[in-house]
């Protein structure tokens, strides 16, 4: 489902056309690039769709990425060495992006990052031209002038499998200066929101610096929403930044919080609650590994939906963010149904091995000694995969068998079966 309209900022709040827009969804920070299967590299179309997919299933409308631009330093980045694109990143991004816009998703996109991560940060730019201070980020002439060159470029992408610039993507929600720009002089901001909008006047652009509102900034007319992030989640403080960004015209989101806190709820109603709270993206996502289970990150707030692994509450606040993404606009929370059928990878000696598929909780495995075409007998029945495999204890040695993999939601709806793949005799 392309986008064909802009989200387009209305006093403080957002209309996309003339209807009001409100959003929820997962930050997947990963998606031009990622760190998290065997060292850094670009992640497959399967990450990529099956995590896009999970985020519709959770009630997704828009999600926030930083790898889609914030990407430089690294030699799979979009911007290797100082003004020198590397055409093969920008690819990977252009497929991304024409992914979120088939689902009907929206995305917030960071050009640049405070912090110098594995996907670059300011001190990058910094580095490039010799100097020690990641502060000169935004006073050096020459580094501003690098910055701006990277952005032009960015804006001024032409994508390669729609057709698109990304200045003229309407999947695109808005332009974020970077992630948690802290200390940021107000000139530089207005300087880089007019350089901005003068080569793109489609889209709005967002800042934000980390856990709390950037006052200075809220009488920048250039600027339209102000990103605030919250570890832990308070709904006293979500009301007080409300009113103040609000307050001062501007439109309100929240970047980033901590799902996995015991005051998260009372963080979400407050945000359901209040109709100036324009959206929240969770931190975040992550989908299936190519060759099995899930992908891992071990910073405390990773969501795997709808909960594998996690204890009876950890899985209850995971239902919990998709019963939000549904309240906050309004719309009825529809019965997840699953479309795909599961992968199998590897069946040797009655060890398989699966890939899954969104919106599983679990798996029904099936073999038969006769034919792929049965009959069927359960293995395994509505357990859930992790990490690993599975073993076959009715496996005979010598027997010649195959075998089908089916998965089921949580309100134990089946999907399609898998394939039958044949196991040979060990």
């Amino acid at each position: 489902m392309l986008r064909r309209e802009f989200v387009k900022r209305k006093g403080t709040r957002l209309v996309a056309g003339e209807i009001p827009y409100r959003f929820a969804g997962p930050n997947i920070y990963w998606l031009g690039l990622d760190e998290n299967v065997e060292g850094i590299d670009w992640p497959t179309p399967f990450r990529v769709q099956n995590v896009l997919d999970t985020a519709v299933m959770m009630g997704g409308n828009a999600l926030r990425s930083h790898t889609l631009a914030a990407s430089v330093g690294h030699p799979k980045s979009l911007m290797p060495t100082l003004r020198q694109m590397n055409e093969e990143a920008l690819v990977k991004v252009d497929f991304a992006l024409d992914e979120i816009a088939k689902r009907g998703l929206r995305v917030v996109i960071p050009l640049v990052c405070n912090w110098s991560y594995y996907h670059g940060g300011r001190s990058t730019f910094t580095n490039w031209r010799g100097i020690e201070d990641a502060e000169a980020f935004y006073y050096d002439r020459q580094v501003i002038e690098d910055f701006q060159w990277y952005i032009g470029q960015i804006l001024n992408r032409t994508n390669t499998i729609n057709g698109l610039m990304y200045k003229d993507d309407p999947s695109i929600l808005a332009w974020e200066l970077g992630n948690e720009l802290n200390d940021v002089p107000a000139d530089w901001v207005k300087e880089m929101c007019t350089y901005m909008k003068g080569i793109d006047s489609n889209h709005l652009i967002s800042h934000g610096k980390q856990f709390e509102v950037d006052e200075d900034k809220l009488d920048i007319p250039e600027l339209d929403i102000i990103d605030v992030h919250y570890y832990p989640p308070s709904a006293e403080q979500l009301r007080v930044d409300v009113d103040r960004v609000t307050s001062a015209g501007k439109v309100y989101m929240a970047g980033e919080y901590d799902w996995s806190s015991d005051q998260t709820s009372s963080f979400l109603q407050a945000a359901e609650r209040n109709e100036r709270v324009s959206g929240t993206f969770f931190w975040s996502l992550f989908g299936h590994h190519d060759q099995g289970g899930y992908v891992q990150h071990y910073d405390g707030f990773s969501v795997h939906y709808p909960g594998h692994g996690y204890s009876d509450v950890g899985l209850g606040r995971i239902q919990a963010l998709r019963q939000h993404a549904y309240q906050l606009r309004q719309a009825r929370i529809p019965e997840i149904l699953i479309t795909e059928a599961p992968f199998i990878l590897s069946t040797d000696e009655g060890r398989i091995v699966f890939r899954g598929v969104a919106g599983s909780a679990t798996y029904t495995l099936e073999r038969s000694s006769k034919s792929p075409s049965g009959p069927w007998q359960p293995v395994i029945e509505r357990q859930a995969y992790h990490n690993g495999e599975w073993q076959d204890a009715l496996r005979v040695k010598g027997e010649k068998v195959y075998y089908r993999i089916k998965a089921v939601t949580l309100n134990g709806v089946e999907g399609p079966c898998s394939q039958p793949v044949e196991s040979h005799a060990f």
